[in-house]
Formats: C-alpha cells, structure tokens, sequence
C-alpha cells in the first residue's frame, strides 16, 4: 500500500512539474490588473499594489498598500491597519531595477523608493508625473 501511494505521489509531483497551477492564478491577477487600467483610462479611480519606503509616509521601511490613482490627487494607503489614504506626492522617481514581474524606482536622493508590478508601472509613473506628461 505504502508503494502504490508513493508512486501516486510521484505521478503528480511530476504531473505538477509540467503544468504548474501557478500560471493560472498568474494569468488571472494579470486580468484584473489589465481591467482595472481599463478602468483608469475611462476616468475611474483605481487602487494599485505597491511596495513603499518613504521617511514621512512609512518611516524609511518597506510597507505594502495602494496607490489610489484616477483624481488629481494621488493617494497613499498602507495595507495594514485601518490608515485612511494620505496625498501622496513623489520626487521625480528613477527607474532602479526590473524583471518580468515589478519595477523598482527611486528618487535621485534615495529617499523615497516604489515597487509596483511592470504592468502597471506607466500608469503610476503617468500619474505621479507633476508635468502630467
């Protein structure tokens, strides 16, 4: 009995090393990250994932939350806590890094730092632009 169960184990692992069930949870959250730029290009507020360092907002330490982009104003509201949304206003913001998943950007002081999924990236960027180009 014990070898009929682990050769099952071993089916599936192997199973799993060809069609890993991440891609669909993957493809799904790109769906609705392209729905909600849709959303943002029609006029609608949007709340965008992020990863923040800045002095005044986090205290100079990595805090997930949103951006809460789609006004005049962009806002900042932390994942934890029950923090209602501050403004947000960046510095001019410079790309640090990328992969296939986030960009890093980084004030030219270094500062204040963002990391947002590479899809959503221009719109961000678009929206902290205080030139609005």
């Amino acid at each position: 009995m014990g070898e009929l169960l682990a050769g099952l184990f071993r089916v599936v692992m192997e199973a799993l090393a060809y069609f890993p069930p991440i891609g669909f949870v993957q493809k799904r959250r790109r769906k609705r990250r392209l729905a909600q730029l849709a959303q943002l290009a029609q006029g609608k507020d949007v709340r965008i994932p992020v990863d923040l360092k800045d002095p005044e907002l986090t205290g100079s330490t990595w805090q997930n939350g949103h951006l809460l982009l789609g006004g005049r104003t962009t806002f900042w509201q932390p994942r934890k806590g029950r923090t209602n949304a501050v403004p947000f206003t960046a510095p001019a913001l410079e790309m640090a890094s990328a992969d296939s998943a986030t960009v890093a950007f980084r004030s030219p002081s270094g500062r204040t730092e963002l990391r947002v999924h590479a899809d959503e990236a221009p719109a961000v960027l678009r929206a902290l632009d205080p030139d609005g180009t």
